[in-house]
């Protein structure tokens, strides 16, 4: 009985509290669709978590090097260090 009386009190004193409590209903609503959106998110996250590690095939294709630009003279650097490397073995003359 002393905190209804209290709290009638409380809101006698400060009226904008009576406002906030005839507003409750929206923060629920709200609350509820909170709840809702991340209930959506952690099932979405479960399926991506649960499915199939690997979706690429066995074997993939080789990547082919473009013919132009830094592709090329990346291909070109590595011929020539395996040039060199072939020539500090014995294996390739001038």
């Amino acid at each position: 009985m002393a905190h209804a009386t209290l709290f009638a009190t409380f809101l006698i004193i400060f009226p904008t509290c009576t406002e906030a409590v005839g507003a409750m209903n929206i923060c629920f609503i709200l609350d509820g669709i909170l709840i809702l959106y991340g209930i959506v998110l952690t099932v979405l996250y479960c399926r991506l978590r649960m499915g199939p590690a690997n979706k690429t095939p066995a074997n993939p294709p080789e990547k082919q090097p473009a013919e132009g630009g830094i592709y090329a003279v990346r291909v070109l650097i590595v011929m020539i260090k395996k040039t060199f490397k072939k020539a500090l073995e014995g294996k390739v003359t001038a």
